[in-house]
């Protein structure tokens, strides 16, 4: 590639297909295929970057690309409070594509449009208080391509196959909804796994059990969190707080490296190379090798992610955290698979020393800052009463800071699941969020 005399340069290039097909309440709402290409280049020249993108790519606009990030990181210099610096790293020569069993480009898409609608239909059909539905199934087929004047060449294929199922029901004047989701880095062969009309049969049976009940009671309460309510807790409440970027400017987890901040039970990851997780990737997007990054073991803390700057300020190894969405972007510390490592016991283990509490099911949306302080929507809370499950109440909401939360963990299931999630910290991107089932004490209300 085209050198800069006195720098540093990278070059990505990156191929999106998408494939989606949406269905509402019968009628299909939209039906897309797709493709997005380009190609980027950033440079470091005597520490400050420069930054361009284009969607032509013939050699002419490629040299004109290098021109014009040279020229920003030249014109950028003077307005710098502080000099970038970066880690090295060993280039490599490499290629990785996902594993799969049916590769979506070798079959035809159109048999998505048939799922759909049979899901859409048997959801519908469930009971006469479903009200309306939202069936979608979607493939991304990425193909990224990475070389540097370090000597790095990369090539990397990441296809993800995913859907979901909104329902929402409605019994003597109160409307609930539901919603369930499946997918993975993986082939179709997802489909045939959990068939998305199963998923919309779970979601229509949920949105139809909590319509009729009265809103959950509030106050502080022994709880059982199920392991999807668990993957928004680790992504949202802890992750964004290990993320160097944000460690740099004072998270909760700033300086407490070394420091325990949670039971002995939490061990959290983020892990760039989990089998068909949503944030998978062989390398980052400045081609860096991703790794099995643990934030906090046995509940101390024991390391953050970073970028390739990052790590060279705090000192440490980078861990293959920088991602793009695409190549009108340049990479920030984004993560990849982030969960809490499974324990030993079983949900009914869990429940039965729970003498007055809840068990939380189907997560919802949610919001936290980087100092754990979270609240998160609820779907559907069971009363336990003596170890026994009792009535359901609809629209619960959790609060509370995680690292609080975490510190009174009381057991840990062994039920891992980790689930889809797009995280939108600054620029969208593609993370799985998992763990297992955790019982702990929290602020449960009324949503």
């Amino acid at each position: 590639m085209s050198r800069v005399e006195d720098g540093y340069v990278e070059m990505r290039g990156h191929s999106r297909e998408v494939f989606s097909v949406t269905v509402k309440d019968g009628r299909v709402e939209r039906m897309s295929r797709g493709l997005n290409r380009g190609a980027c280049a950033r440079v470091l020249i005597d520490g400050s970057w420069g930054f361009s993108s284009t969607t032509i790519i013939n050699k002419r606009s490629l040299l004109r690309l290098l021109k014009d990030a040279e020229s920003l990181a030249r014109s950028s210099k003077p307005k710098k409070r502080r000099l970038v610096k970066i880690a090295s790293i060993q280039p490599y020569v490499d290629k990785y594509e996902t594993s799969m069993k049916r590769d979506p480009r070798r079959e035809d898409l159109e048999v998505l449009f048939d799922m759909v609608l049979e899901a859409d239909k048997e959801a519908r059909s469930y009971s006469k208080s479903v009200a309306s539905t939202s069936i979608s199934l979607s493939v991304i087929d990425d193909e990224l391509y990475f070389v540097s004047s370090e000597g790095a060449r990369i090539t990397q294929r990441i296809v993800r196959c995913f859907g979901g199922a909104s329902v929402v029901a409605k019994s003597n004047g109160k409307i609930v909804s539901a919603h369930e989701s499946i997918g993975g880095q993986t082939g179709l062969e997802v489909f045939e796994e959990t068939p998305i009309r199963e998923v919309a049969l779970e979601a229509s049976k949920r949105a139809v059990r909590i319509a009729p009940k009265r809103v959950v009671p509030g106050g502080y309460s022994d709880v059982v969190l199920e392991n999807r309510i668990v993957g928004l807790l680790a992504h949202e409440a802890v992750g964004h707080t290990a993320e160097a970027d944000l460690v740099y400017s004072g998270s909760f987890l700033s300086g407490k490296i070394g420091r325990k901040i949670a039971s002995e039970m939490i061990t959290l990851v983020d892990d760039g190379l989990l089998p068909s997780g949503f944030g998978t990737m062989k390398y980052d997007d400045e081609g860096t090798p991703t790794e099995r990054t643990v934030i906090i073991d046995k509940g101390v803390v024991k390391g953050f992610m970073h970028s390739r700057e990052t790590a060279i300020q705090f000192g440490e190894a980078p861990t293959g955290n920088a991602r793009a969405w695409s190549f009108e972007y340049d990479p920030i510390i984004r993560m990849r698979n982030t969960y809490i490592e499974p324990g030993d016991q079983t949900i009914e283990e869990l429940i039965e020393d729970v003498k007055d509490g809840y068990f939380l099911r189907g997560s919802g949306g949610g919001q936290a800052d980087f100092n754990g302080e979270f609240m998160f929507t609820i779907q559907e809370a069971v009363k336990i009463e003596n170890g026994e499950l009792k009535e359901s109440y609809r629209g619960a909401a959790i609060s509370g800071n995680a690292f609080e939360v975490l510190n009174k963990v009381k057991g840990v299931g062994k039920d891992f699941a980790i689930q889809v999630g797009v995280c939108g910290k600054e620029q969208p991107n593609y993370v799985g969020i998992g763990g297992p089932s955790l019982r702990t004490e929290l602020l449960v209300g009324g949503s």
